[in-house]
């Protein structure tokens, strides 16, 4: 096993412990800033994400992998502070989101261009950091065609993974073998693939799940704690993940399955959603739901512990080390 690239720089894979593999401490679409409704106090939502981290590293978990890239939220010095204050293991990536959120500046930007900023920043630093990327997260809008502008980028995630060994983390399930042929056809492992957000409620889809897998993918359920309180058309009731996850593990494919929560630990802009309050006034969906609710729901199904540690330890640390 190799290393993986945290913010405070590389630790060995048999170091991160129980791993989130798909979060975000903070996430909004380019322009949040410039909202009249929206406020930004940084010593409040500073305060937000470290109790969500601490409350993660208190249930036993070590490393949050954010998934916020180039122009969506990502603040490489406030995860620097929360890193060393929360004790979390916390890994940033480079890359772009869908077609919406590639900001004006790299949308004209060839392919050699893309490859090139990805490689720099797994390699030397992310922007004007000398804090390295651990791994290439990349989108394309959920419900429609890919566009011309989220291929290149998918290509050139391809590109820069094979050069460093990184994994690619992807958005937009409903194209999930169209990101899969995408990046293979570039020369990059199936090992190397992980297809998020296959718990969508509107796109359930097994037999793709099982055929990724045995292609060699790492297939993602990592919308869990996202339910009936979401206005999202992804929410569905966890007992059901907890079935999927159990199915998915029956079918032999324990290997390729990752967990995580896909929390947006303080979101910009989205400050009435990110907020609602459940009973005895605690947050409705953190990072630390993955354990404090769902693994008893695993349980409950009939998942023993080996199983739930191979999801929450032994398979982040086959995938996100850079080999």
């Amino acid at each position: 096993m190799g290393t993986v690239n945290t913010i405070l720089g590389p630790i060995h894979a048999n170091q991160m412990g129980i791993t989130a593999m798909h979060e975000h401490i903070m996430w909004g679409p380019p322009g949040w800033q410039y909202d009249p409704d929206w406020w930004w106090s940084v010593p409040r939502v500073y305060e937000k994400c470290h109790q969500d981290l601490t409350d993660f590293r208190q249930l036993g978990g070590m490393t949050f992998v954010d998934c916020s890239g180039i122009g969506l939220g990502r603040d490489l010095d406030f995860y620097v502070t929360l890193a060393r204050s929360s004790r979390i293991h916390l890994v940033a990536c480079t890359g772009f989101w869908a077609d919406a959120g590639i900001l004006g500046y790299f949308r004209v930007k060839d392919l050699d261009y893309h490859e090139e900023l990805y490689v720099r920043e797994l390699t030397r630093g992310m922007g004007h950091t000398n804090i390295k990327a651990g791994f290439i997260k990349v989108g394309n809008t959920s419900r429609n065609a890919m566009t011309d502008l989220e291929i290149l980028t998918y290509r050139a995630a391809a590109r820069a993974a094979k050069k460093t060994g990184c994994c690619v983390i992807t958005h937009g399930i409903t194209a999930a073998r169209q990101q899969f042929e995408i990046l293979t056809s570039e020369g990059l492992d199936a090992d190397r693939i992980i297809i998020s957000h296959c718990d969508a409620a509107y796109c359930l889809d097994f037999e793709r799940d099982k055929e990724l897998a045995r292609k060699g993918a790492y297939v993602a359920y990592d919308h869990i704690g996202i339910e009936a309180w979401s206005p999202m058309p992804y929410n569905m009731p966890d007992e059901r993940r907890a079935e999927m996850v159990k199915a998915f593990l029956d079918a032999g494919y324990r290997d390729r399955l990752l967990i995580s929560c896909d929390v947006n630990s303080h979101g910009l802009g989205w400050y009435k959603m990110n907020h609602k309050i459940g009973k005895n006034d605690t947050p409705l969906h953190t990072v630390g739901h993955l354990l404090r609710y769902f693994v008893p729901k695993m349980r409950k199904v009939g998942i023993n512990e080996d199983t739930i540690r191979h999801l929450l330890v032994e398979n982040p640390r086959r995938v996100l080390p850079m080999d």
